[in-house]
């Protein structure tokens, strides 16, 4: 078990530098996360996980999707155009789809939003990001490692 999966959720209330991976939404939950926006756009919530439980949901939309296409081309490591306003939300799933369980360095600006059943919500300003390689589990794995005989 990861330390992703060990440790209590806690939302990042201070502004900051997090290292935080893009977790894939469940499949009971894809649909709650991918949906049309009030304005008809297809748009995404996303929740950006660190190793010691700090968490951050952030919402984007087809609509403005040029900071959407800068976060997938940042944790893919390649440029991305931004998805067409009017793509469909299974675009918009695809189009995320290469990034989920990538890692990034990322500073944040953080600022309490009101409150929600009585808990203080937060708003979240992405003010840079830098991928985050994890040589454990990008790297190729060596003859012996795998135990091929050959």
């Amino acid at each position: 078990m990861s330390n992703y999966e060990k440790s209590p959720l806690v939302n990042i209330t201070k502004s900051g530098t997090y290292k935080l991976k893009l977790i894939r939404p469940k499949a009971e939950k894809m649909e709650e996360r991918f949906k049309k926006n009030k304005s008809g756009f297809a748009s995404c919530r996303l929740f950006f996980l660190a190793e010691d439980g700090h968490c951050m949901t952030k919402n984007y939309s087809a609509e403005f999707g040029k900071g959407l296409a800068m976060l997938i081309g940042k944790l893919t490591g390649g440029y991305v155009e931004a998805p067409a306003q009017d793509c469909t939300i299974q675009q918009l799933i695809d189009f995320c789809e290469p990034a989920f369980g990538k890692k990034g360095v990322f500073e944040i600006e953080a600022n309490q939003n009101g409150e929600w059943n009585g808990r203080p919500q937060y708003n979240y300003a992405v003010k840079k990001i830098a991928p985050l390689v994890d040589v454990k589990t990008e790297s190729a794995p060596s003859d012996e490692e795998e135990g091929i005989p050959f």
